[in-house]
This record gives C-alpha cells, structure tokens and sequence, in this order.
C-alpha cells in the first residue's frame, strides 16, 4: 500500500470512497490539521463528499501540496534517514569553511605586501 500510494512519512491519511474504493484526496493529514474548529472540519467532510472520486489507478499522487512532494523535502528526507552523511556534510563543511578562511588570509597577506612595494 505505502508504494502504491506513495507514502513518504508517517502518519499519511489517505481518503477513499468507502463505497467504491476510489480515490479522494492523499493530502488528509495536512487538511485535518488545518481544520481547528468545528465549522472548518465539517467544511473539509463536506469537501471531500462533494469532490470527484476517481479509481486508484487515475489518482495524481503527491499532487495535494502537503510538501512531502516538494525537491527540499526529498533531500531532507534523504539526510535524516542517513545520520552518517549528516555528520559527513558537517565535516566537509568545516574544512572548507577553514580553507576559504586560509584563502582570504593569503589575499590579505598579498596585498600587504603589494602596497609596501608601491611605497
């Protein structure tokens, strides 16, 4: 299921006609938690009732906009499920952190040493 759907993190709510099996919206869990009041829950029921089920197959996942499709997101994702590339991200960062600093050093160094030759 989590393939066919194209869960990408949990919890996922995925709404489907419980008649027919079709697909509502893969977007529920973002739309859930928007609806803080009772007026704007009963609204999104409301909504999903009146929107077009279409079969699974025909269903446009990842289109919901909840962020999960996102390129950011996917790239996250891919760093927080690997701990060891984080802290491999960190210590290359380091290093070139220093070796900009040892770099612009140099610059500095050199036109000291420039402007002493023109006086």
């Amino acid at each position: 299921l989590a393939e066919m759907f194209q869960i990408r993190g949990i919890p996922s709510v995925i709404v489907l006609d419980a008649k027919t099996g079709h697909f509502i919206s893969d977007n529920a869990r973002t739309e859930v938690m928007q609806a803080t009041n009772e007026s704007s829950k009963n609204e999104l029921l409301q909504s999903w009732l009146e929107k077009e089920a279409v079969p699974i197959e025909q269903a446009v996942l990842g289109a919901g906009g909840g962020g999960e499709g996102s390129l950011l997101y996917q790239i996250t994702m891919f760093f927080m499920r690997r701990p060891a590339y984080m802290l491999g991200l960190y210590y290359f960062g380091r290093r070139f952190l220093k070796y900009l600093e040892r770099l612009g050093s140099e610059d500095d160094e050199a036109d000291v040493g420039v402007e002493e030759k023109e006086l």
